[in-house]
């Protein structure tokens, strides 16, 4: 996979192909690079099926691994049909990268941007 696309801290996967061993490599790859967020489409069960088959295999999971992972992926908009659900996933990595949690932003006290501070005149 990394041949084919450079993966580094930089790079949000998303992963579904709907072919569980190939999602597994997948996520075996992902897993063992520097990628920040690896977004799993499909049932949450379905990702713990794939972790735990990972283990079995040897692979060593850590925390940090697991809080790059997302399952299911998007944020909870009540998403429905590919566009949307595309949006939501969309939306969620916006929020990890930015480090927000995605919310409403008429609920956000304060500004919308965080912006640096001006320095004194």
């Amino acid at each position: 996979m990394a041949e084919r696309a450079p993966l580094d801290e930089r790079t949000f996967a998303v992963v579904m192909t709907h072919n569980f061993l190939r999602d597994k490599d997948y996520l075996r790859a992902l897993l063992r690079s520097p990628v920040r967020s690896i977004s799993m489409l499909g049932p949450h069960a379905r990702t713990q099926r794939l972790l735990h088959e990972l283990r079995e295999e040897g692979l060593e999971i850590g925390e940090g691994d697991l809080g790059r992972l997302r399952s299911p992926a998007g944020l909870d908009l009540g998403a429905e049909g590919p566009e949307e659900i595309a949006a939501a996933i969309v939306a969620e990595i916006v929020a990890v990268k930015r480090g927000r949690g995605g919310g409403f932003l008429r609920d956000r006290p304060g500004p919308i941007h965080d912006r640096p501070a001006r320095p004194a005149s």
